[in-house]
Protein backbone atom coordinates (compact mmCIF):
# COMPACT_ATOMS: atom_id res chain seq x y z
CA UNK A 1 0.00 0.00 0.00
CA UNK A 2 1.46 3.50 -1.20
CA UNK A 3 2.28 6.21 1.01
CA UNK A 4 -0.72 8.07 -0.32
CA UNK A 5 -3.03 5.53 0.50
CA UNK A 6 -1.68 5.15 3.89
CA UNK A 7 -2.20 9.13 5.01
CA UNK A 8 -5.85 9.06 3.63
CA UNK A 9 -7.64 7.40 6.24
CA UNK A 10 -5.62 9.33 8.89
CA UNK A 11 -6.00 12.62 7.42
CA UNK A 12 -9.91 12.50 7.27
CA UNK A 13 -9.42 11.23 10.53
CA UNK A 14 -7.90 14.64 11.71
CA UNK A 15 -10.25 16.64 9.88
CA UNK A 16 -13.28 15.06 11.20
CA UNK A 17 -11.37 15.80 14.84
CA UNK A 18 -10.70 19.35 14.00
CA UNK A 19 -14.26 19.77 13.05
CA UNK A 20 -15.81 18.29 16.23
CA UNK A 21 -13.13 20.82 18.17
CA UNK A 22 -14.52 23.80 15.98
CA UNK A 23 -17.87 22.73 17.03
CA UNK A 24 -17.42 22.55 20.62
CA UNK A 25 -16.26 25.73 20.68
CA UNK A 26 -19.03 27.22 19.64
CA UNK A 27 -21.00 25.21 21.80
CA UNK A 28 -19.15 26.20 24.61
CA UNK A 29 -19.42 29.88 23.55
CA UNK A 30 -23.56 29.86 24.15
CA UNK A 31 -22.95 27.72 27.70
CA UNK A 32 -24.09 29.76 30.58
CA UNK A 33 -23.76 27.37 33.25
CA UNK A 34 -20.80 24.93 34.72
CA UNK A 35 -23.33 21.99 33.91
CA UNK A 36 -23.57 23.19 30.30
CA UNK A 37 -20.18 23.07 29.93
CA UNK A 38 -19.82 19.64 31.33
CA UNK A 39 -22.23 18.28 29.07
CA UNK A 40 -19.98 19.64 25.95
CA UNK A 41 -17.03 18.96 27.41
CA UNK A 42 -17.66 14.87 28.01
CA UNK A 43 -19.71 14.65 24.39
CA UNK A 44 -16.97 16.18 22.61
CA UNK A 45 -14.04 14.02 24.60
CA UNK A 46 -15.96 11.19 23.63
CA UNK A 47 -16.68 11.78 19.91
CA UNK A 48 -12.99 13.48 19.34
CA UNK A 49 -11.15 10.66 21.27
CA UNK A 50 -13.54 8.18 20.34
CA UNK A 51 -13.46 6.61 23.89
CA UNK A 52 -16.59 5.90 25.28
CA UNK A 53 -15.92 6.03 28.90
CA UNK A 54 -16.01 10.17 29.54
CA UNK A 55 -16.80 12.17 32.99
CA UNK A 56 -16.54 15.39 34.27
CA UNK A 57 -15.53 15.51 38.04
CA UNK A 58 -16.29 18.49 40.41
CA UNK A 59 -13.72 19.44 42.78
CA UNK A 60 -14.62 19.95 46.56
CA UNK A 61 -12.18 20.19 49.32
CA UNK A 62 -12.47 16.53 49.69
CA UNK A 63 -13.43 14.65 46.73
CA UNK A 64 -13.58 14.34 42.88
CA UNK A 65 -17.54 13.34 42.33
CA UNK A 66 -18.83 12.68 39.20
CA UNK A 67 -21.29 15.24 37.53
CA UNK A 68 -21.71 14.45 33.99
CA UNK A 69 -20.91 11.39 32.41
CA UNK A 70 -21.20 9.89 28.92
CA UNK A 71 -23.85 7.29 27.29
CA UNK A 72 -21.65 4.54 27.01
CA UNK A 73 -20.41 4.81 30.63
CA UNK A 74 -24.04 4.98 32.30
CA UNK A 75 -24.93 1.18 31.95
CA UNK A 76 -22.17 0.63 34.18
CA UNK A 77 -22.75 3.03 37.17
CA UNK A 78 -26.53 3.55 36.93
CA UNK A 79 -27.45 -0.13 38.12
CA UNK A 80 -31.09 -0.84 38.71
CA UNK A 81 -29.85 -1.76 42.13
CA UNK A 82 -27.99 1.18 42.81
CA UNK A 83 -29.92 4.15 40.79
CA UNK A 84 -28.20 6.59 42.66
CA UNK A 85 -24.95 5.48 42.76
CA UNK A 86 -22.08 8.39 41.55
CA UNK A 87 -18.51 7.50 41.20
CA UNK A 88 -16.59 9.58 43.69
CA UNK A 89 -12.51 9.73 43.96
CA UNK A 90 -11.76 10.65 47.61
CA UNK A 91 -8.47 13.06 48.60
CA UNK A 92 -5.45 11.15 47.78
CA UNK A 93 -6.97 8.55 45.53
CA UNK A 94 -4.41 8.09 42.36
CA UNK A 95 -7.37 9.90 40.26
CA UNK A 96 -6.76 13.49 42.86
CA UNK A 97 -3.18 12.86 42.39
CA UNK A 98 -3.78 13.92 38.66
CA UNK A 99 -6.30 16.48 39.43
CA UNK A 100 -3.09 18.32 41.24
CA UNK A 101 -1.10 17.64 38.66
CA UNK A 102 -2.39 20.68 37.06
CA UNK A 103 -1.13 18.70 33.24
CA UNK A 104 -2.94 16.79 30.88
CA UNK A 105 -1.51 13.29 31.22
CA UNK A 106 -1.84 9.72 29.76
CA UNK A 107 -2.70 7.28 32.28
CA UNK A 108 -3.08 3.41 32.25
CA UNK A 109 -6.04 2.29 34.19
CA UNK A 110 -6.06 -1.08 36.60
CA UNK A 111 -9.59 -2.21 37.51
CA UNK A 112 -8.58 -1.79 41.29
CA UNK A 113 -8.43 2.21 40.08
CA UNK A 114 -11.55 2.53 38.43
CA UNK A 115 -14.50 3.90 40.09
CA UNK A 116 -17.14 2.14 37.71
CA UNK A 117 -17.21 -1.92 36.79
CA UNK A 118 -16.59 -0.31 32.70
CA UNK A 119 -13.97 -2.10 31.31
CA UNK A 120 -11.79 0.93 31.60
CA UNK A 121 -7.57 0.21 30.72
CA UNK A 122 -6.52 3.81 29.17
CA UNK A 123 -7.48 7.24 29.70
CA UNK A 124 -6.57 10.80 29.36
CA UNK A 125 -6.88 12.65 32.50
CA UNK A 126 -7.47 16.84 31.75
CA UNK A 127 -7.35 18.85 35.29
CA UNK A 128 -9.13 22.45 35.11
CA UNK A 129 -7.79 24.25 37.83
CA UNK A 130 -10.24 24.46 40.94
CA UNK A 131 -13.61 23.12 38.82
CA UNK A 132 -12.36 19.57 38.54
CA UNK A 133 -10.90 17.46 35.68
CA UNK A 134 -11.87 15.91 32.62
CA UNK A 135 -11.33 12.21 31.95
CA UNK A 136 -11.63 10.27 28.62
CA UNK A 137 -11.20 6.35 28.98
CA UNK A 138 -10.80 3.89 26.51
CA UNK A 139 -11.20 -0.08 27.48
CA UNK A 140 -8.46 -1.00 24.56
CA UNK A 141 -5.75 -2.20 26.51
CA UNK A 142 -2.85 0.53 25.06
CA UNK A 143 -1.78 3.44 26.20
CA UNK A 144 -3.56 6.80 24.56
CA UNK A 145 -1.07 8.72 21.74
CA UNK A 146 0.29 11.86 21.86
CA UNK A 147 -1.84 13.07 19.42
CA UNK A 148 -5.18 12.16 21.76
CA UNK A 149 -3.54 13.74 24.31
CA UNK A 150 -3.08 17.00 22.38
CA UNK A 151 -6.49 17.25 21.49
CA UNK A 152 -7.51 16.73 25.06
CA UNK A 153 -5.67 19.42 25.57
CA UNK A 154 -6.79 21.89 23.49
CA UNK A 155 -10.56 20.77 24.46
CA UNK A 156 -9.47 21.22 28.44
CA UNK A 157 -8.08 24.30 27.90
CA UNK A 158 -11.32 26.13 26.14
CA UNK A 159 -13.57 24.38 28.64
CA UNK A 160 -11.60 25.69 31.42
CA UNK A 161 -11.67 29.37 29.51
CA UNK A 162 -15.17 29.03 29.53
CA UNK A 163 -15.74 28.27 33.40
CA UNK A 164 -13.38 31.28 33.83
CA UNK A 165 -15.60 33.24 31.46
CA UNK A 166 -19.15 31.94 33.38
CA UNK A 167 -17.65 32.86 36.91
CA UNK A 168 -16.45 36.09 36.11
CA UNK A 169 -19.96 36.86 34.73
CA UNK A 170 -21.53 35.43 37.49
CA UNK A 171 -19.01 38.11 39.66
CA UNK A 172 -20.03 40.73 37.52
CA UNK A 173 -23.49 40.34 37.67
CA UNK A 174 -23.69 40.08 41.27
CA UNK A 175 -21.74 43.12 41.61
CA UNK A 176 -24.52 45.00 39.38
CA UNK A 177 -27.30 43.58 41.56
CA UNK A 178 -25.24 45.30 44.68
CA UNK A 179 -24.87 48.29 42.73
CA UNK A 180 -28.47 48.57 41.68
CA UNK A 181 -29.52 48.40 45.14
CA UNK A 182 -27.08 50.07 46.61
CA UNK A 183 -27.92 53.23 43.99
CA UNK A 184 -31.58 52.35 45.05
CA UNK A 185 -31.34 52.41 48.79
CA UNK A 186 -28.91 55.92 48.46
CA UNK A 187 -30.40 57.64 46.03
CA UNK A 188 -34.25 56.82 47.99
CA UNK A 189 -33.18 57.91 51.30
CA UNK A 190 -30.91 60.81 50.39
CA UNK A 191 -33.08 62.68 48.23
CA UNK A 192 -36.08 62.01 51.35
CA UNK A 193 -33.74 63.82 53.52
CA UNK A 194 -33.25 66.53 51.10
CA UNK A 195 -36.36 67.15 50.65
CA UNK A 196 -36.56 67.75 54.66
CA UNK A 197 -34.11 69.88 54.83
CA UNK A 198 -35.06 71.88 51.85
CA UNK A 199 -38.77 71.62 53.32
CA UNK A 200 -37.60 72.69 56.91
CA UNK A 201 -35.18 75.84 55.25
CA UNK A 202 -38.22 77.23 53.77
CA UNK A 203 -40.19 77.19 56.79
CA UNK A 204 -37.32 79.11 58.91
CA UNK A 205 -37.03 81.39 56.15
CA UNK A 206 -40.62 83.25 57.16
CA UNK A 207 -39.07 83.52 61.15
CA UNK A 208 -35.28 84.80 59.43
CA UNK A 209 -34.11 88.30 58.67
CA UNK A 210 -30.37 89.53 57.97
CA UNK A 211 -27.30 87.45 58.03
CA UNK A 212 -29.68 84.62 59.49
CA UNK A 213 -31.57 84.90 56.29
CA UNK A 214 -27.88 84.34 54.46
CA UNK A 215 -27.52 80.87 55.81
CA UNK A 216 -31.01 79.67 55.14
CA UNK A 217 -30.27 80.71 51.53
CA UNK A 218 -26.93 78.81 51.49
CA UNK A 219 -28.40 75.74 53.12
CA UNK A 220 -31.01 75.63 50.52
CA UNK A 221 -28.42 76.19 47.71
CA UNK A 222 -26.47 73.56 49.23
CA UNK A 223 -29.65 71.39 49.17
CA UNK A 224 -30.17 71.88 45.65
CA UNK A 225 -26.63 70.86 44.26
CA UNK A 226 -26.52 67.86 47.01
CA UNK A 227 -30.00 66.48 44.66
CA UNK A 228 -28.60 67.56 41.72
CA UNK A 229 -25.38 65.58 42.23
CA UNK A 230 -27.36 62.61 43.48
CA UNK A 231 -29.46 62.45 40.40
CA UNK A 232 -25.68 62.77 38.36
CA UNK A 233 -24.04 60.20 40.08
CA UNK A 234 -27.30 57.94 40.26
CA UNK A 235 -27.20 58.21 36.25
CA UNK A 236 -23.95 57.49 36.05
CA UNK A 237 -24.00 54.75 38.29
CA UNK A 238 -26.54 53.57 35.73
CA UNK A 239 -24.79 54.39 32.14
CA UNK A 240 -21.68 52.77 34.29
CA UNK A 241 -23.34 48.89 34.19
CA UNK A 242 -24.50 49.39 31.11
CA UNK A 243 -23.07 46.19 29.12
CA UNK A 244 -24.94 46.16 25.62
CA UNK A 245 -26.37 50.22 24.87
CA UNK A 246 -29.93 50.01 23.30
CA UNK A 247 -31.18 53.63 22.21
CA UNK A 248 -34.27 54.24 20.58
CA UNK A 249 -36.19 57.43 19.10
CA UNK A 250 -36.97 60.10 21.79
CA UNK A 251 -38.07 63.40 20.80
CA UNK A 252 -35.98 66.20 20.77
CA UNK A 253 -38.13 69.02 21.61
CA UNK A 254 -40.54 67.59 24.44
CA UNK A 255 -37.13 66.50 26.24
CA UNK A 256 -35.60 69.77 26.01
CA UNK A 257 -38.49 72.11 26.56
CA UNK A 258 -38.83 70.21 30.07
CA UNK A 259 -35.29 70.90 30.86
CA UNK A 260 -35.56 74.16 30.28
CA UNK A 261 -38.29 74.93 32.23
CA UNK A 262 -37.58 72.72 35.05
CA UNK A 263 -34.16 74.71 35.43
CA UNK A 264 -35.57 78.13 34.71
CA UNK A 265 -37.93 77.27 37.91
CA UNK A 266 -34.85 76.06 39.77
CA UNK A 267 -32.73 78.84 39.05
CA UNK A 268 -34.92 81.87 39.46
CA UNK A 269 -31.97 84.42 39.83
CA UNK A 270 -30.89 83.20 36.20
CA UNK A 271 -32.00 84.03 32.45
CA UNK A 272 -32.50 81.23 30.43
CA UNK A 273 -33.36 82.04 27.48
CA UNK A 274 -34.97 79.67 23.93
CA UNK A 275 -33.94 81.19 20.90
CA UNK A 276 -36.44 79.52 18.76
CA UNK A 277 -39.15 77.06 18.87
CA UNK A 278 -37.05 73.81 19.07
CA UNK A 279 -37.62 71.19 15.71
CA UNK A 280 -40.09 68.85 16.09
CA UNK A 281 -37.51 65.70 14.95
CA UNK A 282 -36.51 62.78 17.24
CA UNK A 283 -32.67 61.73 18.08
CA UNK A 284 -31.17 58.28 18.93
CA UNK A 285 -30.70 58.15 22.25
CA UNK A 286 -32.82 56.99 25.46
CA UNK A 287 -34.22 58.07 28.60
CA UNK A 288 -31.16 59.61 29.84
CA UNK A 289 -31.29 62.39 27.45
CA UNK A 290 -32.67 64.59 29.66
CA UNK A 291 -29.60 64.18 31.77
CA UNK A 292 -27.36 64.95 29.28
CA UNK A 293 -29.17 68.74 28.86
CA UNK A 294 -29.88 69.38 32.12
CA UNK A 295 -25.81 68.77 32.96
CA UNK A 296 -25.15 71.42 30.81
CA UNK A 297 -27.95 74.18 31.74
CA UNK A 298 -26.60 73.47 35.22
CA UNK A 299 -23.08 73.77 34.38
CA UNK A 300 -23.27 77.39 32.55
CA UNK A 301 -25.25 78.55 35.23
CA UNK A 302 -23.71 77.34 38.87
CA UNK A 303 -20.09 78.31 37.48
CA UNK A 304 -21.06 81.74 36.18
CA UNK A 305 -19.96 84.89 37.76
CA UNK A 306 -22.05 87.33 36.38
CA UNK A 307 -24.31 89.29 38.30
CA UNK A 308 -26.76 87.73 36.45
CA UNK A 309 -26.56 83.97 35.32
CA UNK A 310 -27.30 84.19 31.18
CA UNK A 311 -27.76 81.20 28.93
CA UNK A 312 -29.35 80.61 25.57
CA UNK A 313 -30.25 77.15 24.10
CA UNK A 314 -31.04 77.12 20.52
CA UNK A 315 -31.40 73.75 18.53
CA UNK A 316 -31.43 73.41 14.66
CA UNK A 317 -32.05 70.67 12.15
CA UNK A 318 -28.78 69.96 10.07
CA UNK A 319 -29.98 66.79 7.75
CA UNK A 320 -28.97 63.85 9.57
CA UNK A 321 -27.68 65.18 12.83
CA UNK A 322 -29.13 67.69 15.16
CA UNK A 323 -26.83 70.85 16.46
CA UNK A 324 -27.92 72.03 20.27
CA UNK A 325 -26.08 74.65 21.21
CA UNK A 326 -25.82 76.28 24.95
CA UNK A 327 -24.53 79.49 25.23
CA UNK A 328 -23.42 81.31 28.61
CA UNK A 329 -21.88 84.64 29.76
CA UNK A 330 -19.88 83.33 32.65
CA UNK A 331 -16.11 83.16 32.86
CA UNK A 332 -15.35 80.78 30.11
CA UNK A 333 -12.94 77.64 29.74
CA UNK A 334 -9.10 78.19 28.93
CA UNK A 335 -8.40 76.60 25.89
CA UNK A 336 -5.77 74.01 27.87
CA UNK A 337 -9.30 72.74 29.57
CA UNK A 338 -11.13 72.71 26.05
CA UNK A 339 -10.25 69.02 25.30
CA UNK A 340 -10.61 67.19 28.60
CA UNK A 341 -13.30 69.28 30.76
CA UNK A 342 -15.46 66.00 29.60
CA UNK A 343 -13.27 63.40 30.95
CA UNK A 344 -13.68 62.10 34.29
CA UNK A 345 -12.80 63.63 37.21
CA UNK A 346 -12.12 67.14 35.21
CA UNK A 347 -13.77 70.36 36.06
CA UNK A 348 -14.46 73.85 35.25
CA UNK A 349 -11.00 76.08 36.93
CA UNK A 350 -13.81 77.69 39.14
CA UNK A 351 -15.65 74.35 39.93
CA UNK A 352 -16.07 73.07 43.50
CA UNK A 353 -17.52 70.08 42.16
CA UNK A 354 -16.85 66.27 41.40
CA UNK A 355 -16.75 67.23 37.53
CA UNK A 356 -19.35 63.87 36.95
CA UNK A 357 -21.80 66.05 35.36
CA UNK A 358 -19.72 66.92 32.06
CA UNK A 359 -18.17 63.46 32.18
CA UNK A 360 -21.73 61.55 31.86
CA UNK A 361 -22.56 64.19 29.19
CA UNK A 362 -20.20 63.08 27.02
CA UNK A 363 -20.57 59.58 28.02
CA UNK A 364 -24.03 59.33 27.40
CA UNK A 365 -23.26 61.42 23.69
CA UNK A 366 -20.95 58.94 22.64
CA UNK A 367 -22.94 56.37 23.40
CA UNK A 368 -25.95 57.68 20.95
CA UNK A 369 -23.13 58.34 18.21
CA UNK A 370 -22.69 61.67 18.79
CA UNK A 371 -20.69 64.73 19.88
CA UNK A 372 -20.06 67.67 22.30
CA UNK A 373 -17.31 70.48 22.30
CA UNK A 374 -16.54 73.88 23.98
CA UNK A 375 -15.41 76.91 22.65
CA UNK A 376 -15.57 80.48 23.84
CA UNK A 377 -18.66 82.78 23.32
CA UNK A 378 -18.65 86.51 23.22
CA UNK A 379 -18.37 89.00 24.40
CA UNK A 380 -17.20 86.23 27.03
CA UNK A 381 -18.23 83.42 27.90
CA UNK A 382 -18.37 79.42 27.01
CA UNK A 383 -20.43 77.97 24.09
CA UNK A 384 -21.45 73.99 24.45
CA UNK A 385 -22.51 72.32 21.52
CA UNK A 386 -24.00 68.44 21.05
CA UNK A 387 -24.33 67.06 17.82
CA UNK A 388 -27.01 64.27 18.11
CA UNK A 389 -28.15 61.52 15.39
CA UNK A 390 -31.89 61.87 14.22
CA UNK A 391 -33.50 58.98 13.89
CA UNK A 392 -33.73 56.36 11.11
CA UNK A 393 -37.65 57.86 10.38
CA UNK A 394 -36.26 61.89 10.74
CA UNK A 395 -32.85 61.32 8.84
Amino acid sequence: MGSNSDSLPYQASSTDQIGELHVAMRRLMAAEDQSAVAAVAVETATAILDFPFSVFWEATDSELKAVTISEPLREHVEAPADPGKVMRHEHGSWLWKQYESDETQRVLVSEEKAASDAPLHGGITVPLAEYGLLTAGTDERAEPTERETQLADILGKNVLSTLERIERERELKRQRDNLDLLNQIVRHDLTNHLQTITGRAELLRDQCSGDALEHVDGIQESSQSAAELLETAGNLATVMRQTDWETEPVALGPVLSSVTEDITATYTDAQVTVLDEFPSVQVQADELLSSVFRNVLTNAIQHNDSATPSVVVDATDDGDVVNVIVADNGPGIPDEQKRTVFERGEKRPDSEGTGVGLYLVRTLVDAYGGDVWVEDNEPRGAVVGLTLPKAADDA
